[in-house]
């Protein structure tokens, strides 16, 4: 374990809160292609908002952590429009992340069953309500506070960019893919030694429930924070990292609830490990005395460190990110009205259930690109948001879309901060972002995606210009 530590002055000062977010049996489940069904059956757990909220006495930031699968970038903007106003701060302060959990509500975008489909609205409608009430809760339970990170390691995740057999890419299992397996975590901790938050980061896809799971759950992401909780006392908040090309593995794609269980106990274990070897305050051990008792026992000291005061910056901008030709507009339309059609119809007479799984999964494809028509044709270039988000030690950044793997590590590896996170599902969504290298491999990540081969790249070299930028504001008002 690495670890690293910084105390607070009486000025830095955190709080967390939650709501529950899990919404009505009346609205559509999930957004498999291959799935049959619409509405869910039950819930297995509960899905939540969780809000953290700091400030150094220079500079208040807000975290929303989602248990859902994507919000678009106008849903995100409206999130952190009513957590800013709730909290009296500048919207750019506010992160809004998902864990990107394919068990809950399809995105509002996604909704062809066209069932259920004023309740899914609803939903979405009151989420920036939901979001604002769990940040007047964390608010509400701000105190002084001190901030340590550290990171662990556990290989549950493998990359998912399988080669079948007879040589089709398909979304499975490539146990010699890369995978990050590094278990990110903040400990933060009341000045009197109380226990305020824990923040993991994990990189694994929320796939584990798939097309036949009929129950609304917030997989393995919620059953981390469970076990963290249980163990430490600390409320728990999720940062997804670059997972676009990693997997939960041969155990993904299942109705059986234990499997996301035994996942999130697995990483959330190695995450509470971690949690409980900080010290908060820091310190270091020195030897004190030889104690004679019979055999003579090297008795050691805690003294601790100076204090230092834990900072809270933020940094957000647009980074301009290659674009690949998408398909007239008129003809994608085209295409969504014929596969809707086709499965209306199928739907109307009954058909047999193969019959309607595959046409859902042809009208999911077309509404997908479709989306990506409007959203992207005739352009060169689409920006993307990269928000970062440092508190203490530890900085948070987050881009839209969903990054590969290598993309995050590099960023890591590279960082100006000892303790970064990197990973996307932040502030929107955007689609795939594959490292070069996978392009003429193709498979749905790559088949799927907006982006240009040379975007990773720039990706990499933009967010870590930020983070340098962060490093010398957080120099500068060190001294």
């Amino acid at each position: 374990m690495t670890a690293s530590a910084t105390n607070s002055t009486v000025s830095f000062r955190a709080g967390v809160g939650r709501v529950t977010i899990t919404p009505p049996l009346t609205a559509p489940h999930a957004s498999w292609g291959a799935q049959v069904h619409v509405l869910p059956d039950g819930v297995e757990a509960d899905l939540w908002a969780t809000a953290l909220v700091v400030d150094d006495g220079e500079t208040a930031a807000a975290w929303v952590d989602l248990d859902i699968v994507i919000v678009s970038r106008p849903e995100s903007d409206a999130i952190r429009a009513a957590v800013a106003e709730a909290l009296e701060i500048p919207s750019r302060n506010v992160r809004v992340s998902v864990t990107h959990n394919h068990a809950g509500p399809p995105p509002s975008a996604w909704n062809w069953t066209r069932q259920g489909g004023e309740a899914l609205a609803g939903y979405y409608a009151l989420l920036p309500e939901f979001a604002a009430g769990g940040a007047r809760l964390a608010m509400q339970a701000m105190r002084p506070a001190r901030v340590a990170a550290g990171s662990g390691e556990s290989r549950v995740a493998v990359n998912r960019r399988e080669i079948a057999p007879g040589g089709r890419p398909v979304t499975g299992v490539n146990p010699e893919g890369v995978i990050d397996p590094e278990v990110f975590v903040v400990r933060i901790d009341g000045s009197e030694g109380d226990s305020v938050a824990a923040v993991v980061g994990y990189t694994m896809h929320p796939t584990t429930l798939g097309p036949t799971n009929r129950l609304i759950s917030p997989d393995w992401p919620g059953h981390l924070k469970r076990t963290v909780e249980a163990i430490t006392g600390a409320t728990c908040l999720f940062a997804q990292g670059a997972t676009g090309d990693v997997g939960p593995g041969p155990d993904g794609y299942t109705d059986d609830v234990g499997v996301v269980r035994r996942l999130g106990q697995q990483v959330g274990c190695e995450a509470a490990r971690v949690y409980l070897g900080l010290d908060l305050p820091a310190v270091r051990h020195r030897h004190g005395r030889v104690w004679e008792s019979g055999a003579p026992l090297g008795q050691w000291t805690r003294e601790p460190l100076p204090e230092e005061a834990a900072m809270v910056r933020v940094v957000s901008r647009d980074i301009m990110l290659p674009l690949i030709e998408q398909p007239p507009l008129e003809e994608a339309r085209a295409r969504v009205r014929e596969a809707q059609a086709r499965l209306d119809d199928l739907k109307q007479r009954g058909a047999p259930a193969a019959g309607v799984e595959a046409a859902t999964f042809a009208t999911k494809r077309a509404n997908m690109a479709f989306s990506r028509a409007e959203t992207y044709g005739g352009k060169e270039e689409f920006a993307v948001e990269l928000h970062a988000l440092q508190i203490g030690p530890a900085v948070l950044a987050g881009t839209e879309g969903e990054p590969f793997a290598a993309i995050g590590m590099a960023i890591k590896e590279r960082s100006p901060f000892a303790a970064t996170w990197f990973g996307g599902y932040t502030g929107g969504w955007s689609g795939y972002i594959p490292t070069a290298e996978e392009y003429p491999r193709g498979g749905y990540e790559v088949d799927t995606s907006p982006f240009a081969p040379e975007a990773a790249a720039r990706l990499v070299e933009e967010t870590l210009a930020a983070l340098r930028e962060l490093e010398s504001a957080s120099r500068e008002t060190s001294t």
